[in-house]
């Protein structure tokens, strides 16, 4: 490794889901109209709405929801009742029975796309001797189980180190589920280290709450990942912010 000031008095890492732990093979939007393709074709005709119609009206009531910040709401409720208000906006014949289906299937497929990502398993049996390991994620807990199950990390992960949003407002970057984590593992933010791929998210909020950070930034292109990429670092406000291309330069950023 090049030389940096690597993180020192580190106890506990917190690790983000999608896009770090496992890879994301098909996005919900894809997922969403190839299955909203599949239901319809038979019954919508061509000057219908297309899915395409259905995805954005869907999106303008997401973000306005998000702006009203009705947040009382699950996440998978509110993204049902942002579906239901968009085909209605939309005038399309579909009983809420009939979309609740839909989401479920487009869900099943998301899920079903998913991989682990390379390296994972050996990065976190380094890391599991030395740390406390945790989870911080915006998806569904249920989601974040299933996955952690399906690709046998959670034996790495006691339940109560798995911090989900129940609600929009829990989401990252907000301070909450940074600072459940911190309660819980009973660390201060400067010995807490945040991993992750989304800046805004994970690294922005993070560093907000005093926490060293690592984006985990791959090249979209799996073919270019080399084991010779350097880890780069730079200063966001007061905190550390490292950058790495592979989970297994982790380790050897900390050990």
């Amino acid at each position: 490794m090049t030389s940096i000031a690597r993180p020192v008095n580190k106890k506990a890492i917190l690790l983000d889901v999608n896009q770090t732990l496992v890879e994301q093979g098909r996005s919900f939007e894809q997922c969403f109209k190839s299955v909203w393709g599949d239901y319809t074709a038979r019954w919508l005709q061509e000057e219908s709405p297309t899915k395409e119609d259905v995805w954005q009206a869907y999106i303008r009531r997401w973000h306005l929801r998000r702006k009203t910040n009705l947040s009382s709401q699950r996440l998978d409720e509110l993204e049902q009742a942002c579906f239901l208000e968009a085909i209605t906006e939309l005038d399309i014949p579909l009983p809420s029975s009939m979309l609740r289906s839909m989401l479920g299937e487009a869900r099943t497929m998301q899920s079903n796309a998913k991989r682990p990502a390379p390296h994972v398993i050996p990065m976190l049996h380094r890391l599991a001797s030395s740390y406390k390991l945790a989870i911080i994620s915006n998806s569904p807990r249920t989601e974040v189980l299933g996955l952690l199950e399906k690709f046998s990390l959670i034996p790495f992960f006691q339940q109560d180190r798995i911090f989900t949003a129940g609600k929009p407002s829990e989401k990252k970057p907000s301070p909450y589920l940074f600072k459940a984590a911190l309660k819980r593992l009973e660390v201060s933010p400067r010995h807490a280290l945040m991993v992750g791929n989304s800046w805004k998210h994970d690294i922005c909020g993070a560093t907000k709450v005093g926490i060293d950070a690592v984006w985990y930034h791959p090249p979209k292109d799996p073919s270019v990942r080399s084991p010779a990429k350097t880890i780069s670092h730079q200063k966001l406000g007061k905190r550390s912010v490292y950058c790495i291309v592979q989970l297994d330069q982790l380790p050897e950023l900390l050990l």
